[in-house]
């Protein structure tokens, strides 16, 4: 043997002794002599890593990489090095190399995926853990990995596919159970997801996040009582886990303990400050308990939240004066969001400033109507010239609006003329008491909240059955969007007049609803343009209703003309309904 072997072999001999340090002068003894030893220049690259000098570590380990280009193990090590410091590019270059010299090694396709994904290369890493997966088909690990990677790339029914091939090949992995819980809750398949977490419970009672999860999928299938309780048992298994106090705050809001949850809600921004979805939350208790100018403080931290962030070139207005500026109010959030709010509009101007509105495309036209706006455009493709923008939704939050300041100077929106005459001579006709009807709203299943309230707040137009037979009504469908096909097929007896064919936009149906004596409507945007118009509208509010309806009232201070007809409890719509028709008839009755 000679003397570089025999040098190698000591020094190895030493490492699997559990003995670094001789290992190490070993091997730089070994490297001074044969400075080209690549086996020595990798082995003291991986010493030196473990012991903490990392960058030591990967300097030998580079000097190593260009002795030996073709050996994949030590591509690997050092793919593993640079990822351990945080040189996430350099890492996945690394074992790219070292999979590319044998595309067999299932441990460097694991490692490339995970410095993918931390790098949000989220597709890449889907082949990645693929590979490895398909190399190592019997690990629930990789399955497990590879469905996590399918979750960040937004891919959920793949990810349920291998969490389930994760916990058949391992019943027991609680992990892989809770995360496909997850990926099932966020594929629209809330029941079985609820399963999974229950099991993944099961297995490891102490699970506190499989107890956090349980609780919101419980409160997607509105058992709110039921998460209020799961949200309780994760508290007490980890107190000091701000999730689980936000969680139970938004369970007892939808449950309208409304103080209960603001004061939950301060438990968890205390252990959170920083949270804006826990800020989210507890701004909606502060306004629905009328705490006006705290909630509207808190309001704004929504948007930190990435679905309400919009980044402008431009600085925020904070209520200072004008003085002549161009100010770009823009909406956000549902078209009956920027229909409340415009009205600030005409306070904005009162600063000296010329207010332009960019809103969705359907709002255009009527909300030029608004007074002391200068000019309107849709939010596709970019905003006009302006100096200063604020979201519509944050004027309140500068004019310091409380319960006695909201400003209800109604109507605020104008229909057109010729457009109301046009429509009255259609609509003259019909006899009786003329009432516009709206079931259900904008289902927007791309927004997992907005689509849980929706399915909380519209009905089918069967559970109007009940109005059928009311003499002296005449009903008008005001709906617009898939559920306006049901209009073409009314429950018995209910006659419906439907045109909503030839409605474009927002100021088409103003003109018609300017023509009827009331609204019904679910809480959807023909609500407050009945509102702001000041027509009677009657809104049917889910028992969880918006915060913007406040608690204990069946009027509202933002629309003078509201009136409120509230669920009695979750879901329990038919009394609802019976006070409305038992309202309709003494409407008629009334002298």
């Amino acid at each position: 043997m000679d003397l570089s072997a025999l040098l190698l072999e000591q020094a190895l001999r030493r490492e699997r002794a559990g003995q670094p340090a001789e290992a190490e002068f070993l091997y730089r003894q070994a490297l001074g002599q044969f400075p080209d030893m690549a086996e020595a220049a990798h082995r003291l690259g991986i010493i030196l890593c473990g012991s903490g000098r990392t960058e030591e570590g990967i300097a030998w380990l580079q000097r190593a990489s260009g002795l030996a280009p073709d050996d994949e193990v030590l591509w690997h090590d050092l793919g593993a090095a640079l990822g351990n410091s945080g040189r996430d590019e350099e890492a996945a270059g690394a074992f790219h190399r070292a999979v590319t010299i044998r595309p067999a090694f299932p441990d460097a396709w694991t490692n490339l995926g995970i410095v993918l994904a931390r790098l949000g290369r989220h597709e890449d890493a889907v082949a990645a853990f693929r590979a490895a997966a398909a190399l190592a088909p019997a690990d629930s690990r990789l399955h497990h990995r590879l469905g996590r990677a399918f979750e960040e790339a937004g891919q959920l029914d793949d990810a349920v596919e291998a969490f389930l091939r994760a916990v058949t090949l391992d019943p027991a992995f609680a992990q892989a159970h809770n995360d496909l819980g997850t990926a099932l809750r966020g594929a629209g398949r809330p029941a079985e997801a609820e399963a999974a977490h229950r099991l993944a419970i099961a297995i490891d009672p102490g699970f506190v996040a499989a107890r956090t999860n349980l609780s919101e999928t419980l409160y997607v299938l509105q058992r709110m009582e039921e998460a209020v309780e799961t949200s309780r048992r994760a508290i007490a298994l980890a107190p000091e886990d701000a999730d689980n106090y936000n969680n139970l705050g938004a369970a007892l809001y939808a449950l309208g303990r409304n103080g209960e949850a603001a004061a939950v809600l301060e438990h968890a921004l205390a252990r959170k400050p920083d949270h804006p979805d826990i800020h989210f939350h507890y701004a909606m208790a502060l306004l629905r308990l009328g705490r006006m100018r705290e909630g509207w403080t808190q309001f704004e931290w929504r948007r930190r939240i990435d679905k309400f962030h919009r980044e402008l070139p431009r600085p925020e207005w904070r209520g200072e004066p004008l003085e002549g500026r161009t100010i770009l109010l823009h909406g956000e959030q549902g078209l009956g969001d920027s229909l409340q709010f415009v009205r600030y509009a005409p306070l904005v101007a009162a600063r000296g400033g010329r207010v332009v509105l960019w809103v969705p495309t359907p709002l255009v036209r009527l909300l030029a109507t608004v007074p002391d706006v200068a000019e309107v455009t849709a939010t596709q493709p970019a905003p006009p010239a302006f100096d200063v923008h604020l979201p519509l939704m944050s004027l309140p939050h500068v004019f310091g609006t409380e319960l006695d300041t909201i400003p209800a100077d109604i109507p605020y929106l104008f229909p057109d003329r010729a457009a109301v005459q046009a429509w009255g001579e259609r609509v003259a006709g019909l006899p009786g008491l003329k009432v516009g009807l709206v079931w259900a709203g904008d289902s927007r299943p791309h927004d997992p909240l907005a689509h849980r309230v929706d399915r909380t707040r519209s009905l089918s137009l069967d559970h109007f059955a009940l109005l059928a037979g009311i003499p002296g009504i005449r009903l008008v469908s005001l709906q617009k969007g898939p559920p306006a096909e049901q209009a073409k097929r009314p429950p018995p007896g209910l006659e419906l007049a439907d045109w909503m064919d030839d409605i474009g936009d927002f100021a088409d149906t103003a003109a018609l609803v300017a023509n009827l004596d009331l609204v019904i409507s679910v809480d959807t945007s023909v609500a407050h343009l009945a509102g702001a118009m000041g027509k009677p509208v009657w809104i049917l509010s889910r028992f969880d209703g918006c915060w913007r309806w406040l608690e204990h009232r069946d009027d509202s201070p933002w629309y003078p003309t509201a009136r409120l007809f509230r669920q009695p409890a979750l879901g329990h719509w038919e009394p609802v309904l019976l006070e409305v028709a038992d309202a309709l008839r003494k409407r008629v009755e009334a002298p």
